[in-house]
């Protein structure tokens, strides 16, 4: 197998290591600006290709896109053109004209192979679970929901300056609304489509980034139900943390405490916990072994482009709301 992948910096590392975990001897095809010299991908035996034009000529099975977020629908463009199997980190797009460029190819291309957008959270054993019981009606219908999430930017990559990174620059499609889009697939995909309703950012000039640091946004359910996001780049402890509230009870998922816990008027229970079910690393792995399951006709399409294009489109309606 011949996988091609676009990036090579700590989320593409991620991929590739867990590609040669799960396909011993894969063949990686490394597309770069330029045909530079990289210990990282010389270690790997990779070849080097300058464009997605060029490695059409590699007989390429599938690529990964895992660059620069606003770097991303151009590949995306040029992959639907060659009718390749696409694994495409989040965001897909960051802007208006992109997702517009996207779903013109999109129509002019359709959709014949397998495509997957980088929400790993949808791995998660807790995450499924809290879902499950949603859907069950296990809380009644869900009237309000929300669905926090935060860290400290320096902490994120260790050894980077975080001032440098594309989450500090606007142009490089940075921002907590952006960076943080998990948070609004995973309301998409527990609670079904949303609309924007508004949207508030502020500015953390202790981080020295030109992007927003926070941000809150309210959303509303098919059925009615208000959705709460709170992200940020501030708290210094990390936070996610995810409540349903419900007619009959409230779910309360929280990562950090590697539970998810049932509150009715009688009872609190705790529906799960411990480290394997709450376990984030895992789920690249998961979701690796998803996507080549995919590009091999083995499983159905579950978190395809279209999908990544809807939780974008939430993410620019709610920068509109600003």
């Amino acid at each position: 197998m011949r996988i091609g992948i676009a990036g090579t910096g700590s989320i593409g590392r991620r991929h590739l290591a867990n590609l040669e975990k799960l396909c011993p001897g894969i063949k990686i095809v490394v597309l770069r600006n330029g045909i530079t010299s990289d210990t990282y991908i010389e270690s790997i035996d990779a070849d080097k290709v300058t464009s997605l034009k060029i490695a059409e000529d590699e007989k390429l099975d599938a690529i990964i896109i895992a660059n620069q977020s606003a770097k991303h629908a151009n590949l995306i463009i040029e992959g639907l053109k060659a009718g390749l199997h696409m694994y495409i980190e989040k965001p897909v797009v960051t802007d208006r004209e992109q997702m517009n460029q996207v779903n013109v190819q999109l129509a002019r291309s359709g959709i014949n192979f397998y495509t997957q957008v980088g929400c790993n959270l949808r791995f998660l054993p807790s995450l499924i679970k809290l879902k499950e019981l949603s859907e069950n009606g296990c809380i009644g219908k869900v009237m309000r929901a929300s669905f926090d999430a935060g860290q400290w930017l320096p902490d994120w990559r260790p050894g980077t300056d975080h001032r440098k990174s594309y989450s500090a620059k606007p142009e490089m499609g940075g921002g907590v609304l952006l960076d943080l889009i998990h948070e609004i697939d995973m309301a998409r995909w527990i609670l079904g489509d949303l609309t924007a309703e508004a949207c508030n950012v502020i500015q953390a000039p202790c981080l020295e980034i030109q992007t927003e640091a926070a941000a809150t946004a309210l959303l509303k359910s098919h059925d009615g139900c208000l959705v709460q996001i709170g992200i940020d780049y501030i708290a210094r402890r990390p936070i996610r943390r995810y409540q349903l509230i419900g007619e009959k009870g409230t779910l309360i998922w929280d990562l950090r405490r590697k539970t998810l816990v049932l509150e009715t008027k009688h009872e609190v229970k705790v529906i799960m916990s411990g480290s394997k079910s709450f376990d984030i690393q895992e789920t690249y792995l998961l979701a690796m072994t998803n996507f080549l399951e995919g590009i091999q006709g083995n499983t159905m399409q579950t978190q395809t482009l279209q999908d990544g294009l809807n939780s974008a489109k939430i993410v620019l309606d709610l920068k509109d709301k600003i």
